[in-house]
């Protein structure tokens, strides 16, 4: 049986979603990046044939067929080539979030290259996730697209927890993992740091400071940013005024809703809903 740290983790993940950005496949006899950094999103690139190299802080990993390399967003890394034998490459950049604002897979121990057991079945599914997108806009084509990028996650995620190479990544403690799940789970909710600091039986100065350590920002913070989040997305979505959206997400009044999202986005909540009104 899991851990009661794992049905949080698990809890965390039913709540994310997937956004592929960029995705692609590539033939390369040279290629040659050296301290890159990727900002906003998460790359796995599945190297197909061919070779080439990975540098991650002092440990240099060479890439072989058949192997898939993860790189989390703001990893410095080297990705080179030191030969001109052609290297064919599948790879997409995509987050994994809740709300848009927390990053999941830093959680799950991946490691930053690993070999993909299962790849026939790995080819073949990344080949029709591509032919997904000549459909443009049919929209079972959309719901076909999602559920083909589900499954490749699936597919190197089940090979990344196989790994015998597996990742040892310092992994925040159960009791501010349990912090994070209700605030993610519950954005209308009332939560203070005195509140939080209480139940973990800790001082409201570590708790914060650890928390921001831990998910980059303090828990007051991230509270305000996932409820922002979940009113631009019911005034995008919902057939609610502004003051019944404000009421859901637990405002005691429209003004201080109003101010603290415009605060967040630049402008009022009914500015916002007109962007989406048909």
């Amino acid at each position: 049986m899991g851990s009661v740290k794992d049905d949080i983790v698990s809890s965390l993940l039913e709540t994310a979603e997937l956004k592929v950005l960029q995705f692609d496949m590539h033939r390369r006899r040279e290629m040659n990046y050296r301290n890159r950094t990727l900002q906003h999103f998460d790359m796995m690139t599945y190297v197909k044939k061919g070779s080439a190299k990975l540098k991650v802080r002092d440990r240099v990993y060479d890439i072989r067929p058949g192997t898939v390399i993860f790189i989390p967003a703001l990893l410095e890394h080297d990705q080179y080539k030191d030969s001109d034998e052609e290297t064919e490459f599948l790879w997409w950049h995509f987050t994994y979030k809740i709300h848009n604002l927390i990053d999941v897979l830093p959680f799950l121990n991946i490691p930053y290259m690993y070999p993909l057991k299962n790849y026939e079945k790995f080819e073949a599914v990344f080949d029709e996730f591509m032919h997904t997108t000549s459909g443009g806009g049919y929209l079972p084509n959309i719901v076909l697209r999602k559920a083909k990028a589900l499954e490749l996650l699936f597919l190197l995620l089940d090979n990344a927890f196989e790994s015998a190479e597996h990742a040892v990544k310092e992994q925040p403690s159960r009791s501010f993992l349990t912090v994070l799940l209700k605030i993610a789970a519950q954005p209308e909710a009332s939560f203070s740091l005195r509140q939080m600091a209480e139940e973990l039986h800790m001082n409201p100065t570590y708790v914060s400071n650890r928390f921001k350590e831990l998910f980059g920002k303090s828990p007051i913070v991230l509270h305000r940013e996932i409820k922002i989040a979940k009113a631009k997305s019911l005034l995008e979505t919902r057939e609610l005024n502004v003051a019944e959206i404000g009421r859901m997400l637990g405002f005691n009044d429209t003004q201080t809703f109003a101010r603290l999202f415009k605060k967040y986005t630049g402008i009022s909540p009914g500015q916002y809903k007109r962007l989406f009104d048909l």
